[in-house]
């Protein structure tokens, strides 16, 4: 959005100019003043020489040059005024001045000649100055107008702007509250606890976070990478399905792992004509290349940095992903009813038996506890961790499908296991946990030989509460 200018450099300007035109008004001398001086004096003379006697009108009163200087005093303030006094002196004292009296002293005589050119500059100087201070106050009220008027144009601008970006940030809000939930549902196709499941949604993430016009998918196959989406794409074969082994492409995907793109002359060399950018996706935990998206197609005002950013941003998601799939698919055994059983992460230990018991109280059910414990200390925590999913494993043919397992992170007096039975009585907790000592005992790793059971007994309805 462009944003205008609140004030521009003629509207300071002009301020400027009616703030220096009020600090010199009626002072200075305009030259239009000049001009009608000069016709009025060039009327007057010739006027004298045409119908008069030569005398410039001396025994005429009032004097017809009292008008030249009052009307130039009046109209353009002291220095008009005073420049038309001194030229109408001149120019009455120009003609046949009148002769001295037997009966008049030189002085009389001078003042009897003088006492009009000196009225005529006292009158100047008078209705000069009162022009002046007038013309300095309308000079001064334009400048304070052209003040109050540039402030309101800056208010108004300043408002008209501020509701235009109002009006773009409320669009911006609307728009990204939509790609907020556009993204959040992308992110929740990739969120899976199945390497495949993400594989899968990762079609949706790239065209919400991206928005390529075509891009693929590829997955290792043997010893290339090969198609398994192709999004957009107006013919099967429009583009290649599959990056060759012994493609430069292939190689720096597998060695240098980095987002290729066309924007950098060694990445466009290595792209080739199909590809714009190049996105390997591996596993954050073991660095295995699980995936590489390509992208063919995309707008031109989007190919700048922030694509990078973005690509990083998908490239880090996805490899989380991977990574969190891998692991609860590892951690995943199969009962011998045919169900999908898993250890419970550490982090939900606290919350997730406080709720348990609290459903145990309400419906009146029992609650024992198992830990599965290095009470002396004879293998380090880290190894009896790295040796959880094995135990699990081993147990998941003695417990049900409402036993939860829980991986503990050996704090709690070395407890690397718990196990929680819902429903079962004293009698059935001490067959289980003899069979579960057992399969420890049989067990052909000295670390795990060496665990010990430790039961507890977390709620009894009788009680109605958990157990101490």
């Amino acid at each position: 959005m462009t944003r205008p200018g609140i004030i521009d450099d003629s509207q300071r300007l002009n301020v400027e100019a009616a703030r220096q035109s009020a600090s010199s008004a009626g002072s200075d001398l305009r030259l239009s003043a000049l001009i009608e001086l000069a016709v009025f004096m060039a009327l007057f003379i010739f006027v004298d020489y045409a119908f008069g006697t030569g005398d410039r009108f001396w025994s005429i009163a009032p004097h017809p040059l009292w008008a030249v200087v009052i009307l130039l005093s009046v109209q353009y303030g002291t220095s008009a005024g005073l420049i038309a006094a001194i030229a109408c002196s001149i120019a009455i004292l120009s003609g046949h001045l009148p002769e001295q009296n037997v009966d008049q002293d030189y002085y009389d005589y001078l003042l009897y000649v003088g006492w009009r050119p000196i009225l005529w500059m006292l009158t100047g100087l008078f209705l000069g100055e009162l022009r002046r201070r007038q013309l300095v106050q309308n000079a001064e009220l334009r400048a304070s107008l052209a003040q109050t008027e540039l402030r309101e144009e800056t208010l108004s601008k300043a408002y008209a702007s501020t509701m235009e970006r109002v009006h773009f940030l409320e669009r911006q809000i609307a728009t990204q509250a939509q790609t907020v939930l556009t993204v959040f549902r992308a992110a929740q196709n990739v969120e899976r606890l199945e390497v495949g499941d993400v594989i899968t949604g990762i079609e949706s993430l790239v065209e919400e976070i991206l928005a390529p016009n075509k891009f693929s998918v590829f997955v290792p196959s043997r010893n290339n990478f090969d198609a398994l989406v192709s999004h957009g794409w107006e013919t099967p074969t429009e583009f290649s399905r599959q990056i060759a082994g012994g493609s430069d492409l292939y190689s720096c995907l597998l060695t240098e792992r980095r987002i290729l793109m066309v924007t950098r002359k060694d990445d466009a060399a290595i792209l080739g004509d199909d590809a714009i950018i190049a996105i390997p996706v591996q596993n954050s935990a073991t660095g295995e290349i699980l995936a590489v998206i390509r992208i063919e197609e995309i707008d031109f005002d989007k190919l700048n940095s922030s694509l990078l950013i973005n690509a990083n941003l998908v490239r880090q998601w996805l490899s989380n992903a991977f990574a969190k799939a891998e692991t609860y698919e590892n951690s995943v055994w199969v009962s011998n009813d045919g169900a999908r059983r898993a250890v419970v992460s550490s982090q939900l230990w606290p919350s997730l038996s406080e709720w348990l018991i609290q459903v145990c109280r309400r419906n009146g059910l029992t609650l024992w506890q198992l830990d599965i414990c290095n009470t002396e200390a004879s293998i380090a925590i880290e190894e009896a961790l790295r040796v959880t999913d094995q135990i699990a494993r081993g147990f998941s043919r003695e417990l049900r499908n409402t036993d939860l397992v829980f991986q503990r992170d050996g704090r709690d007096n070395g407890t690397i296991i718990s196990i929680l039975l819902l429903g079962t009585n004293q009698e059935g907790v001490e067959i289980v946990r003899g069979k579960l000592k057992n399969i420890l005992r049989n067990n052909s790793d000295k670390t795990i030989c060496d665990l010990t059971i430790a039961t507890r007994s977390v709620v009894m309805p009788t009680q109605g509460k958990p157990a101490p």
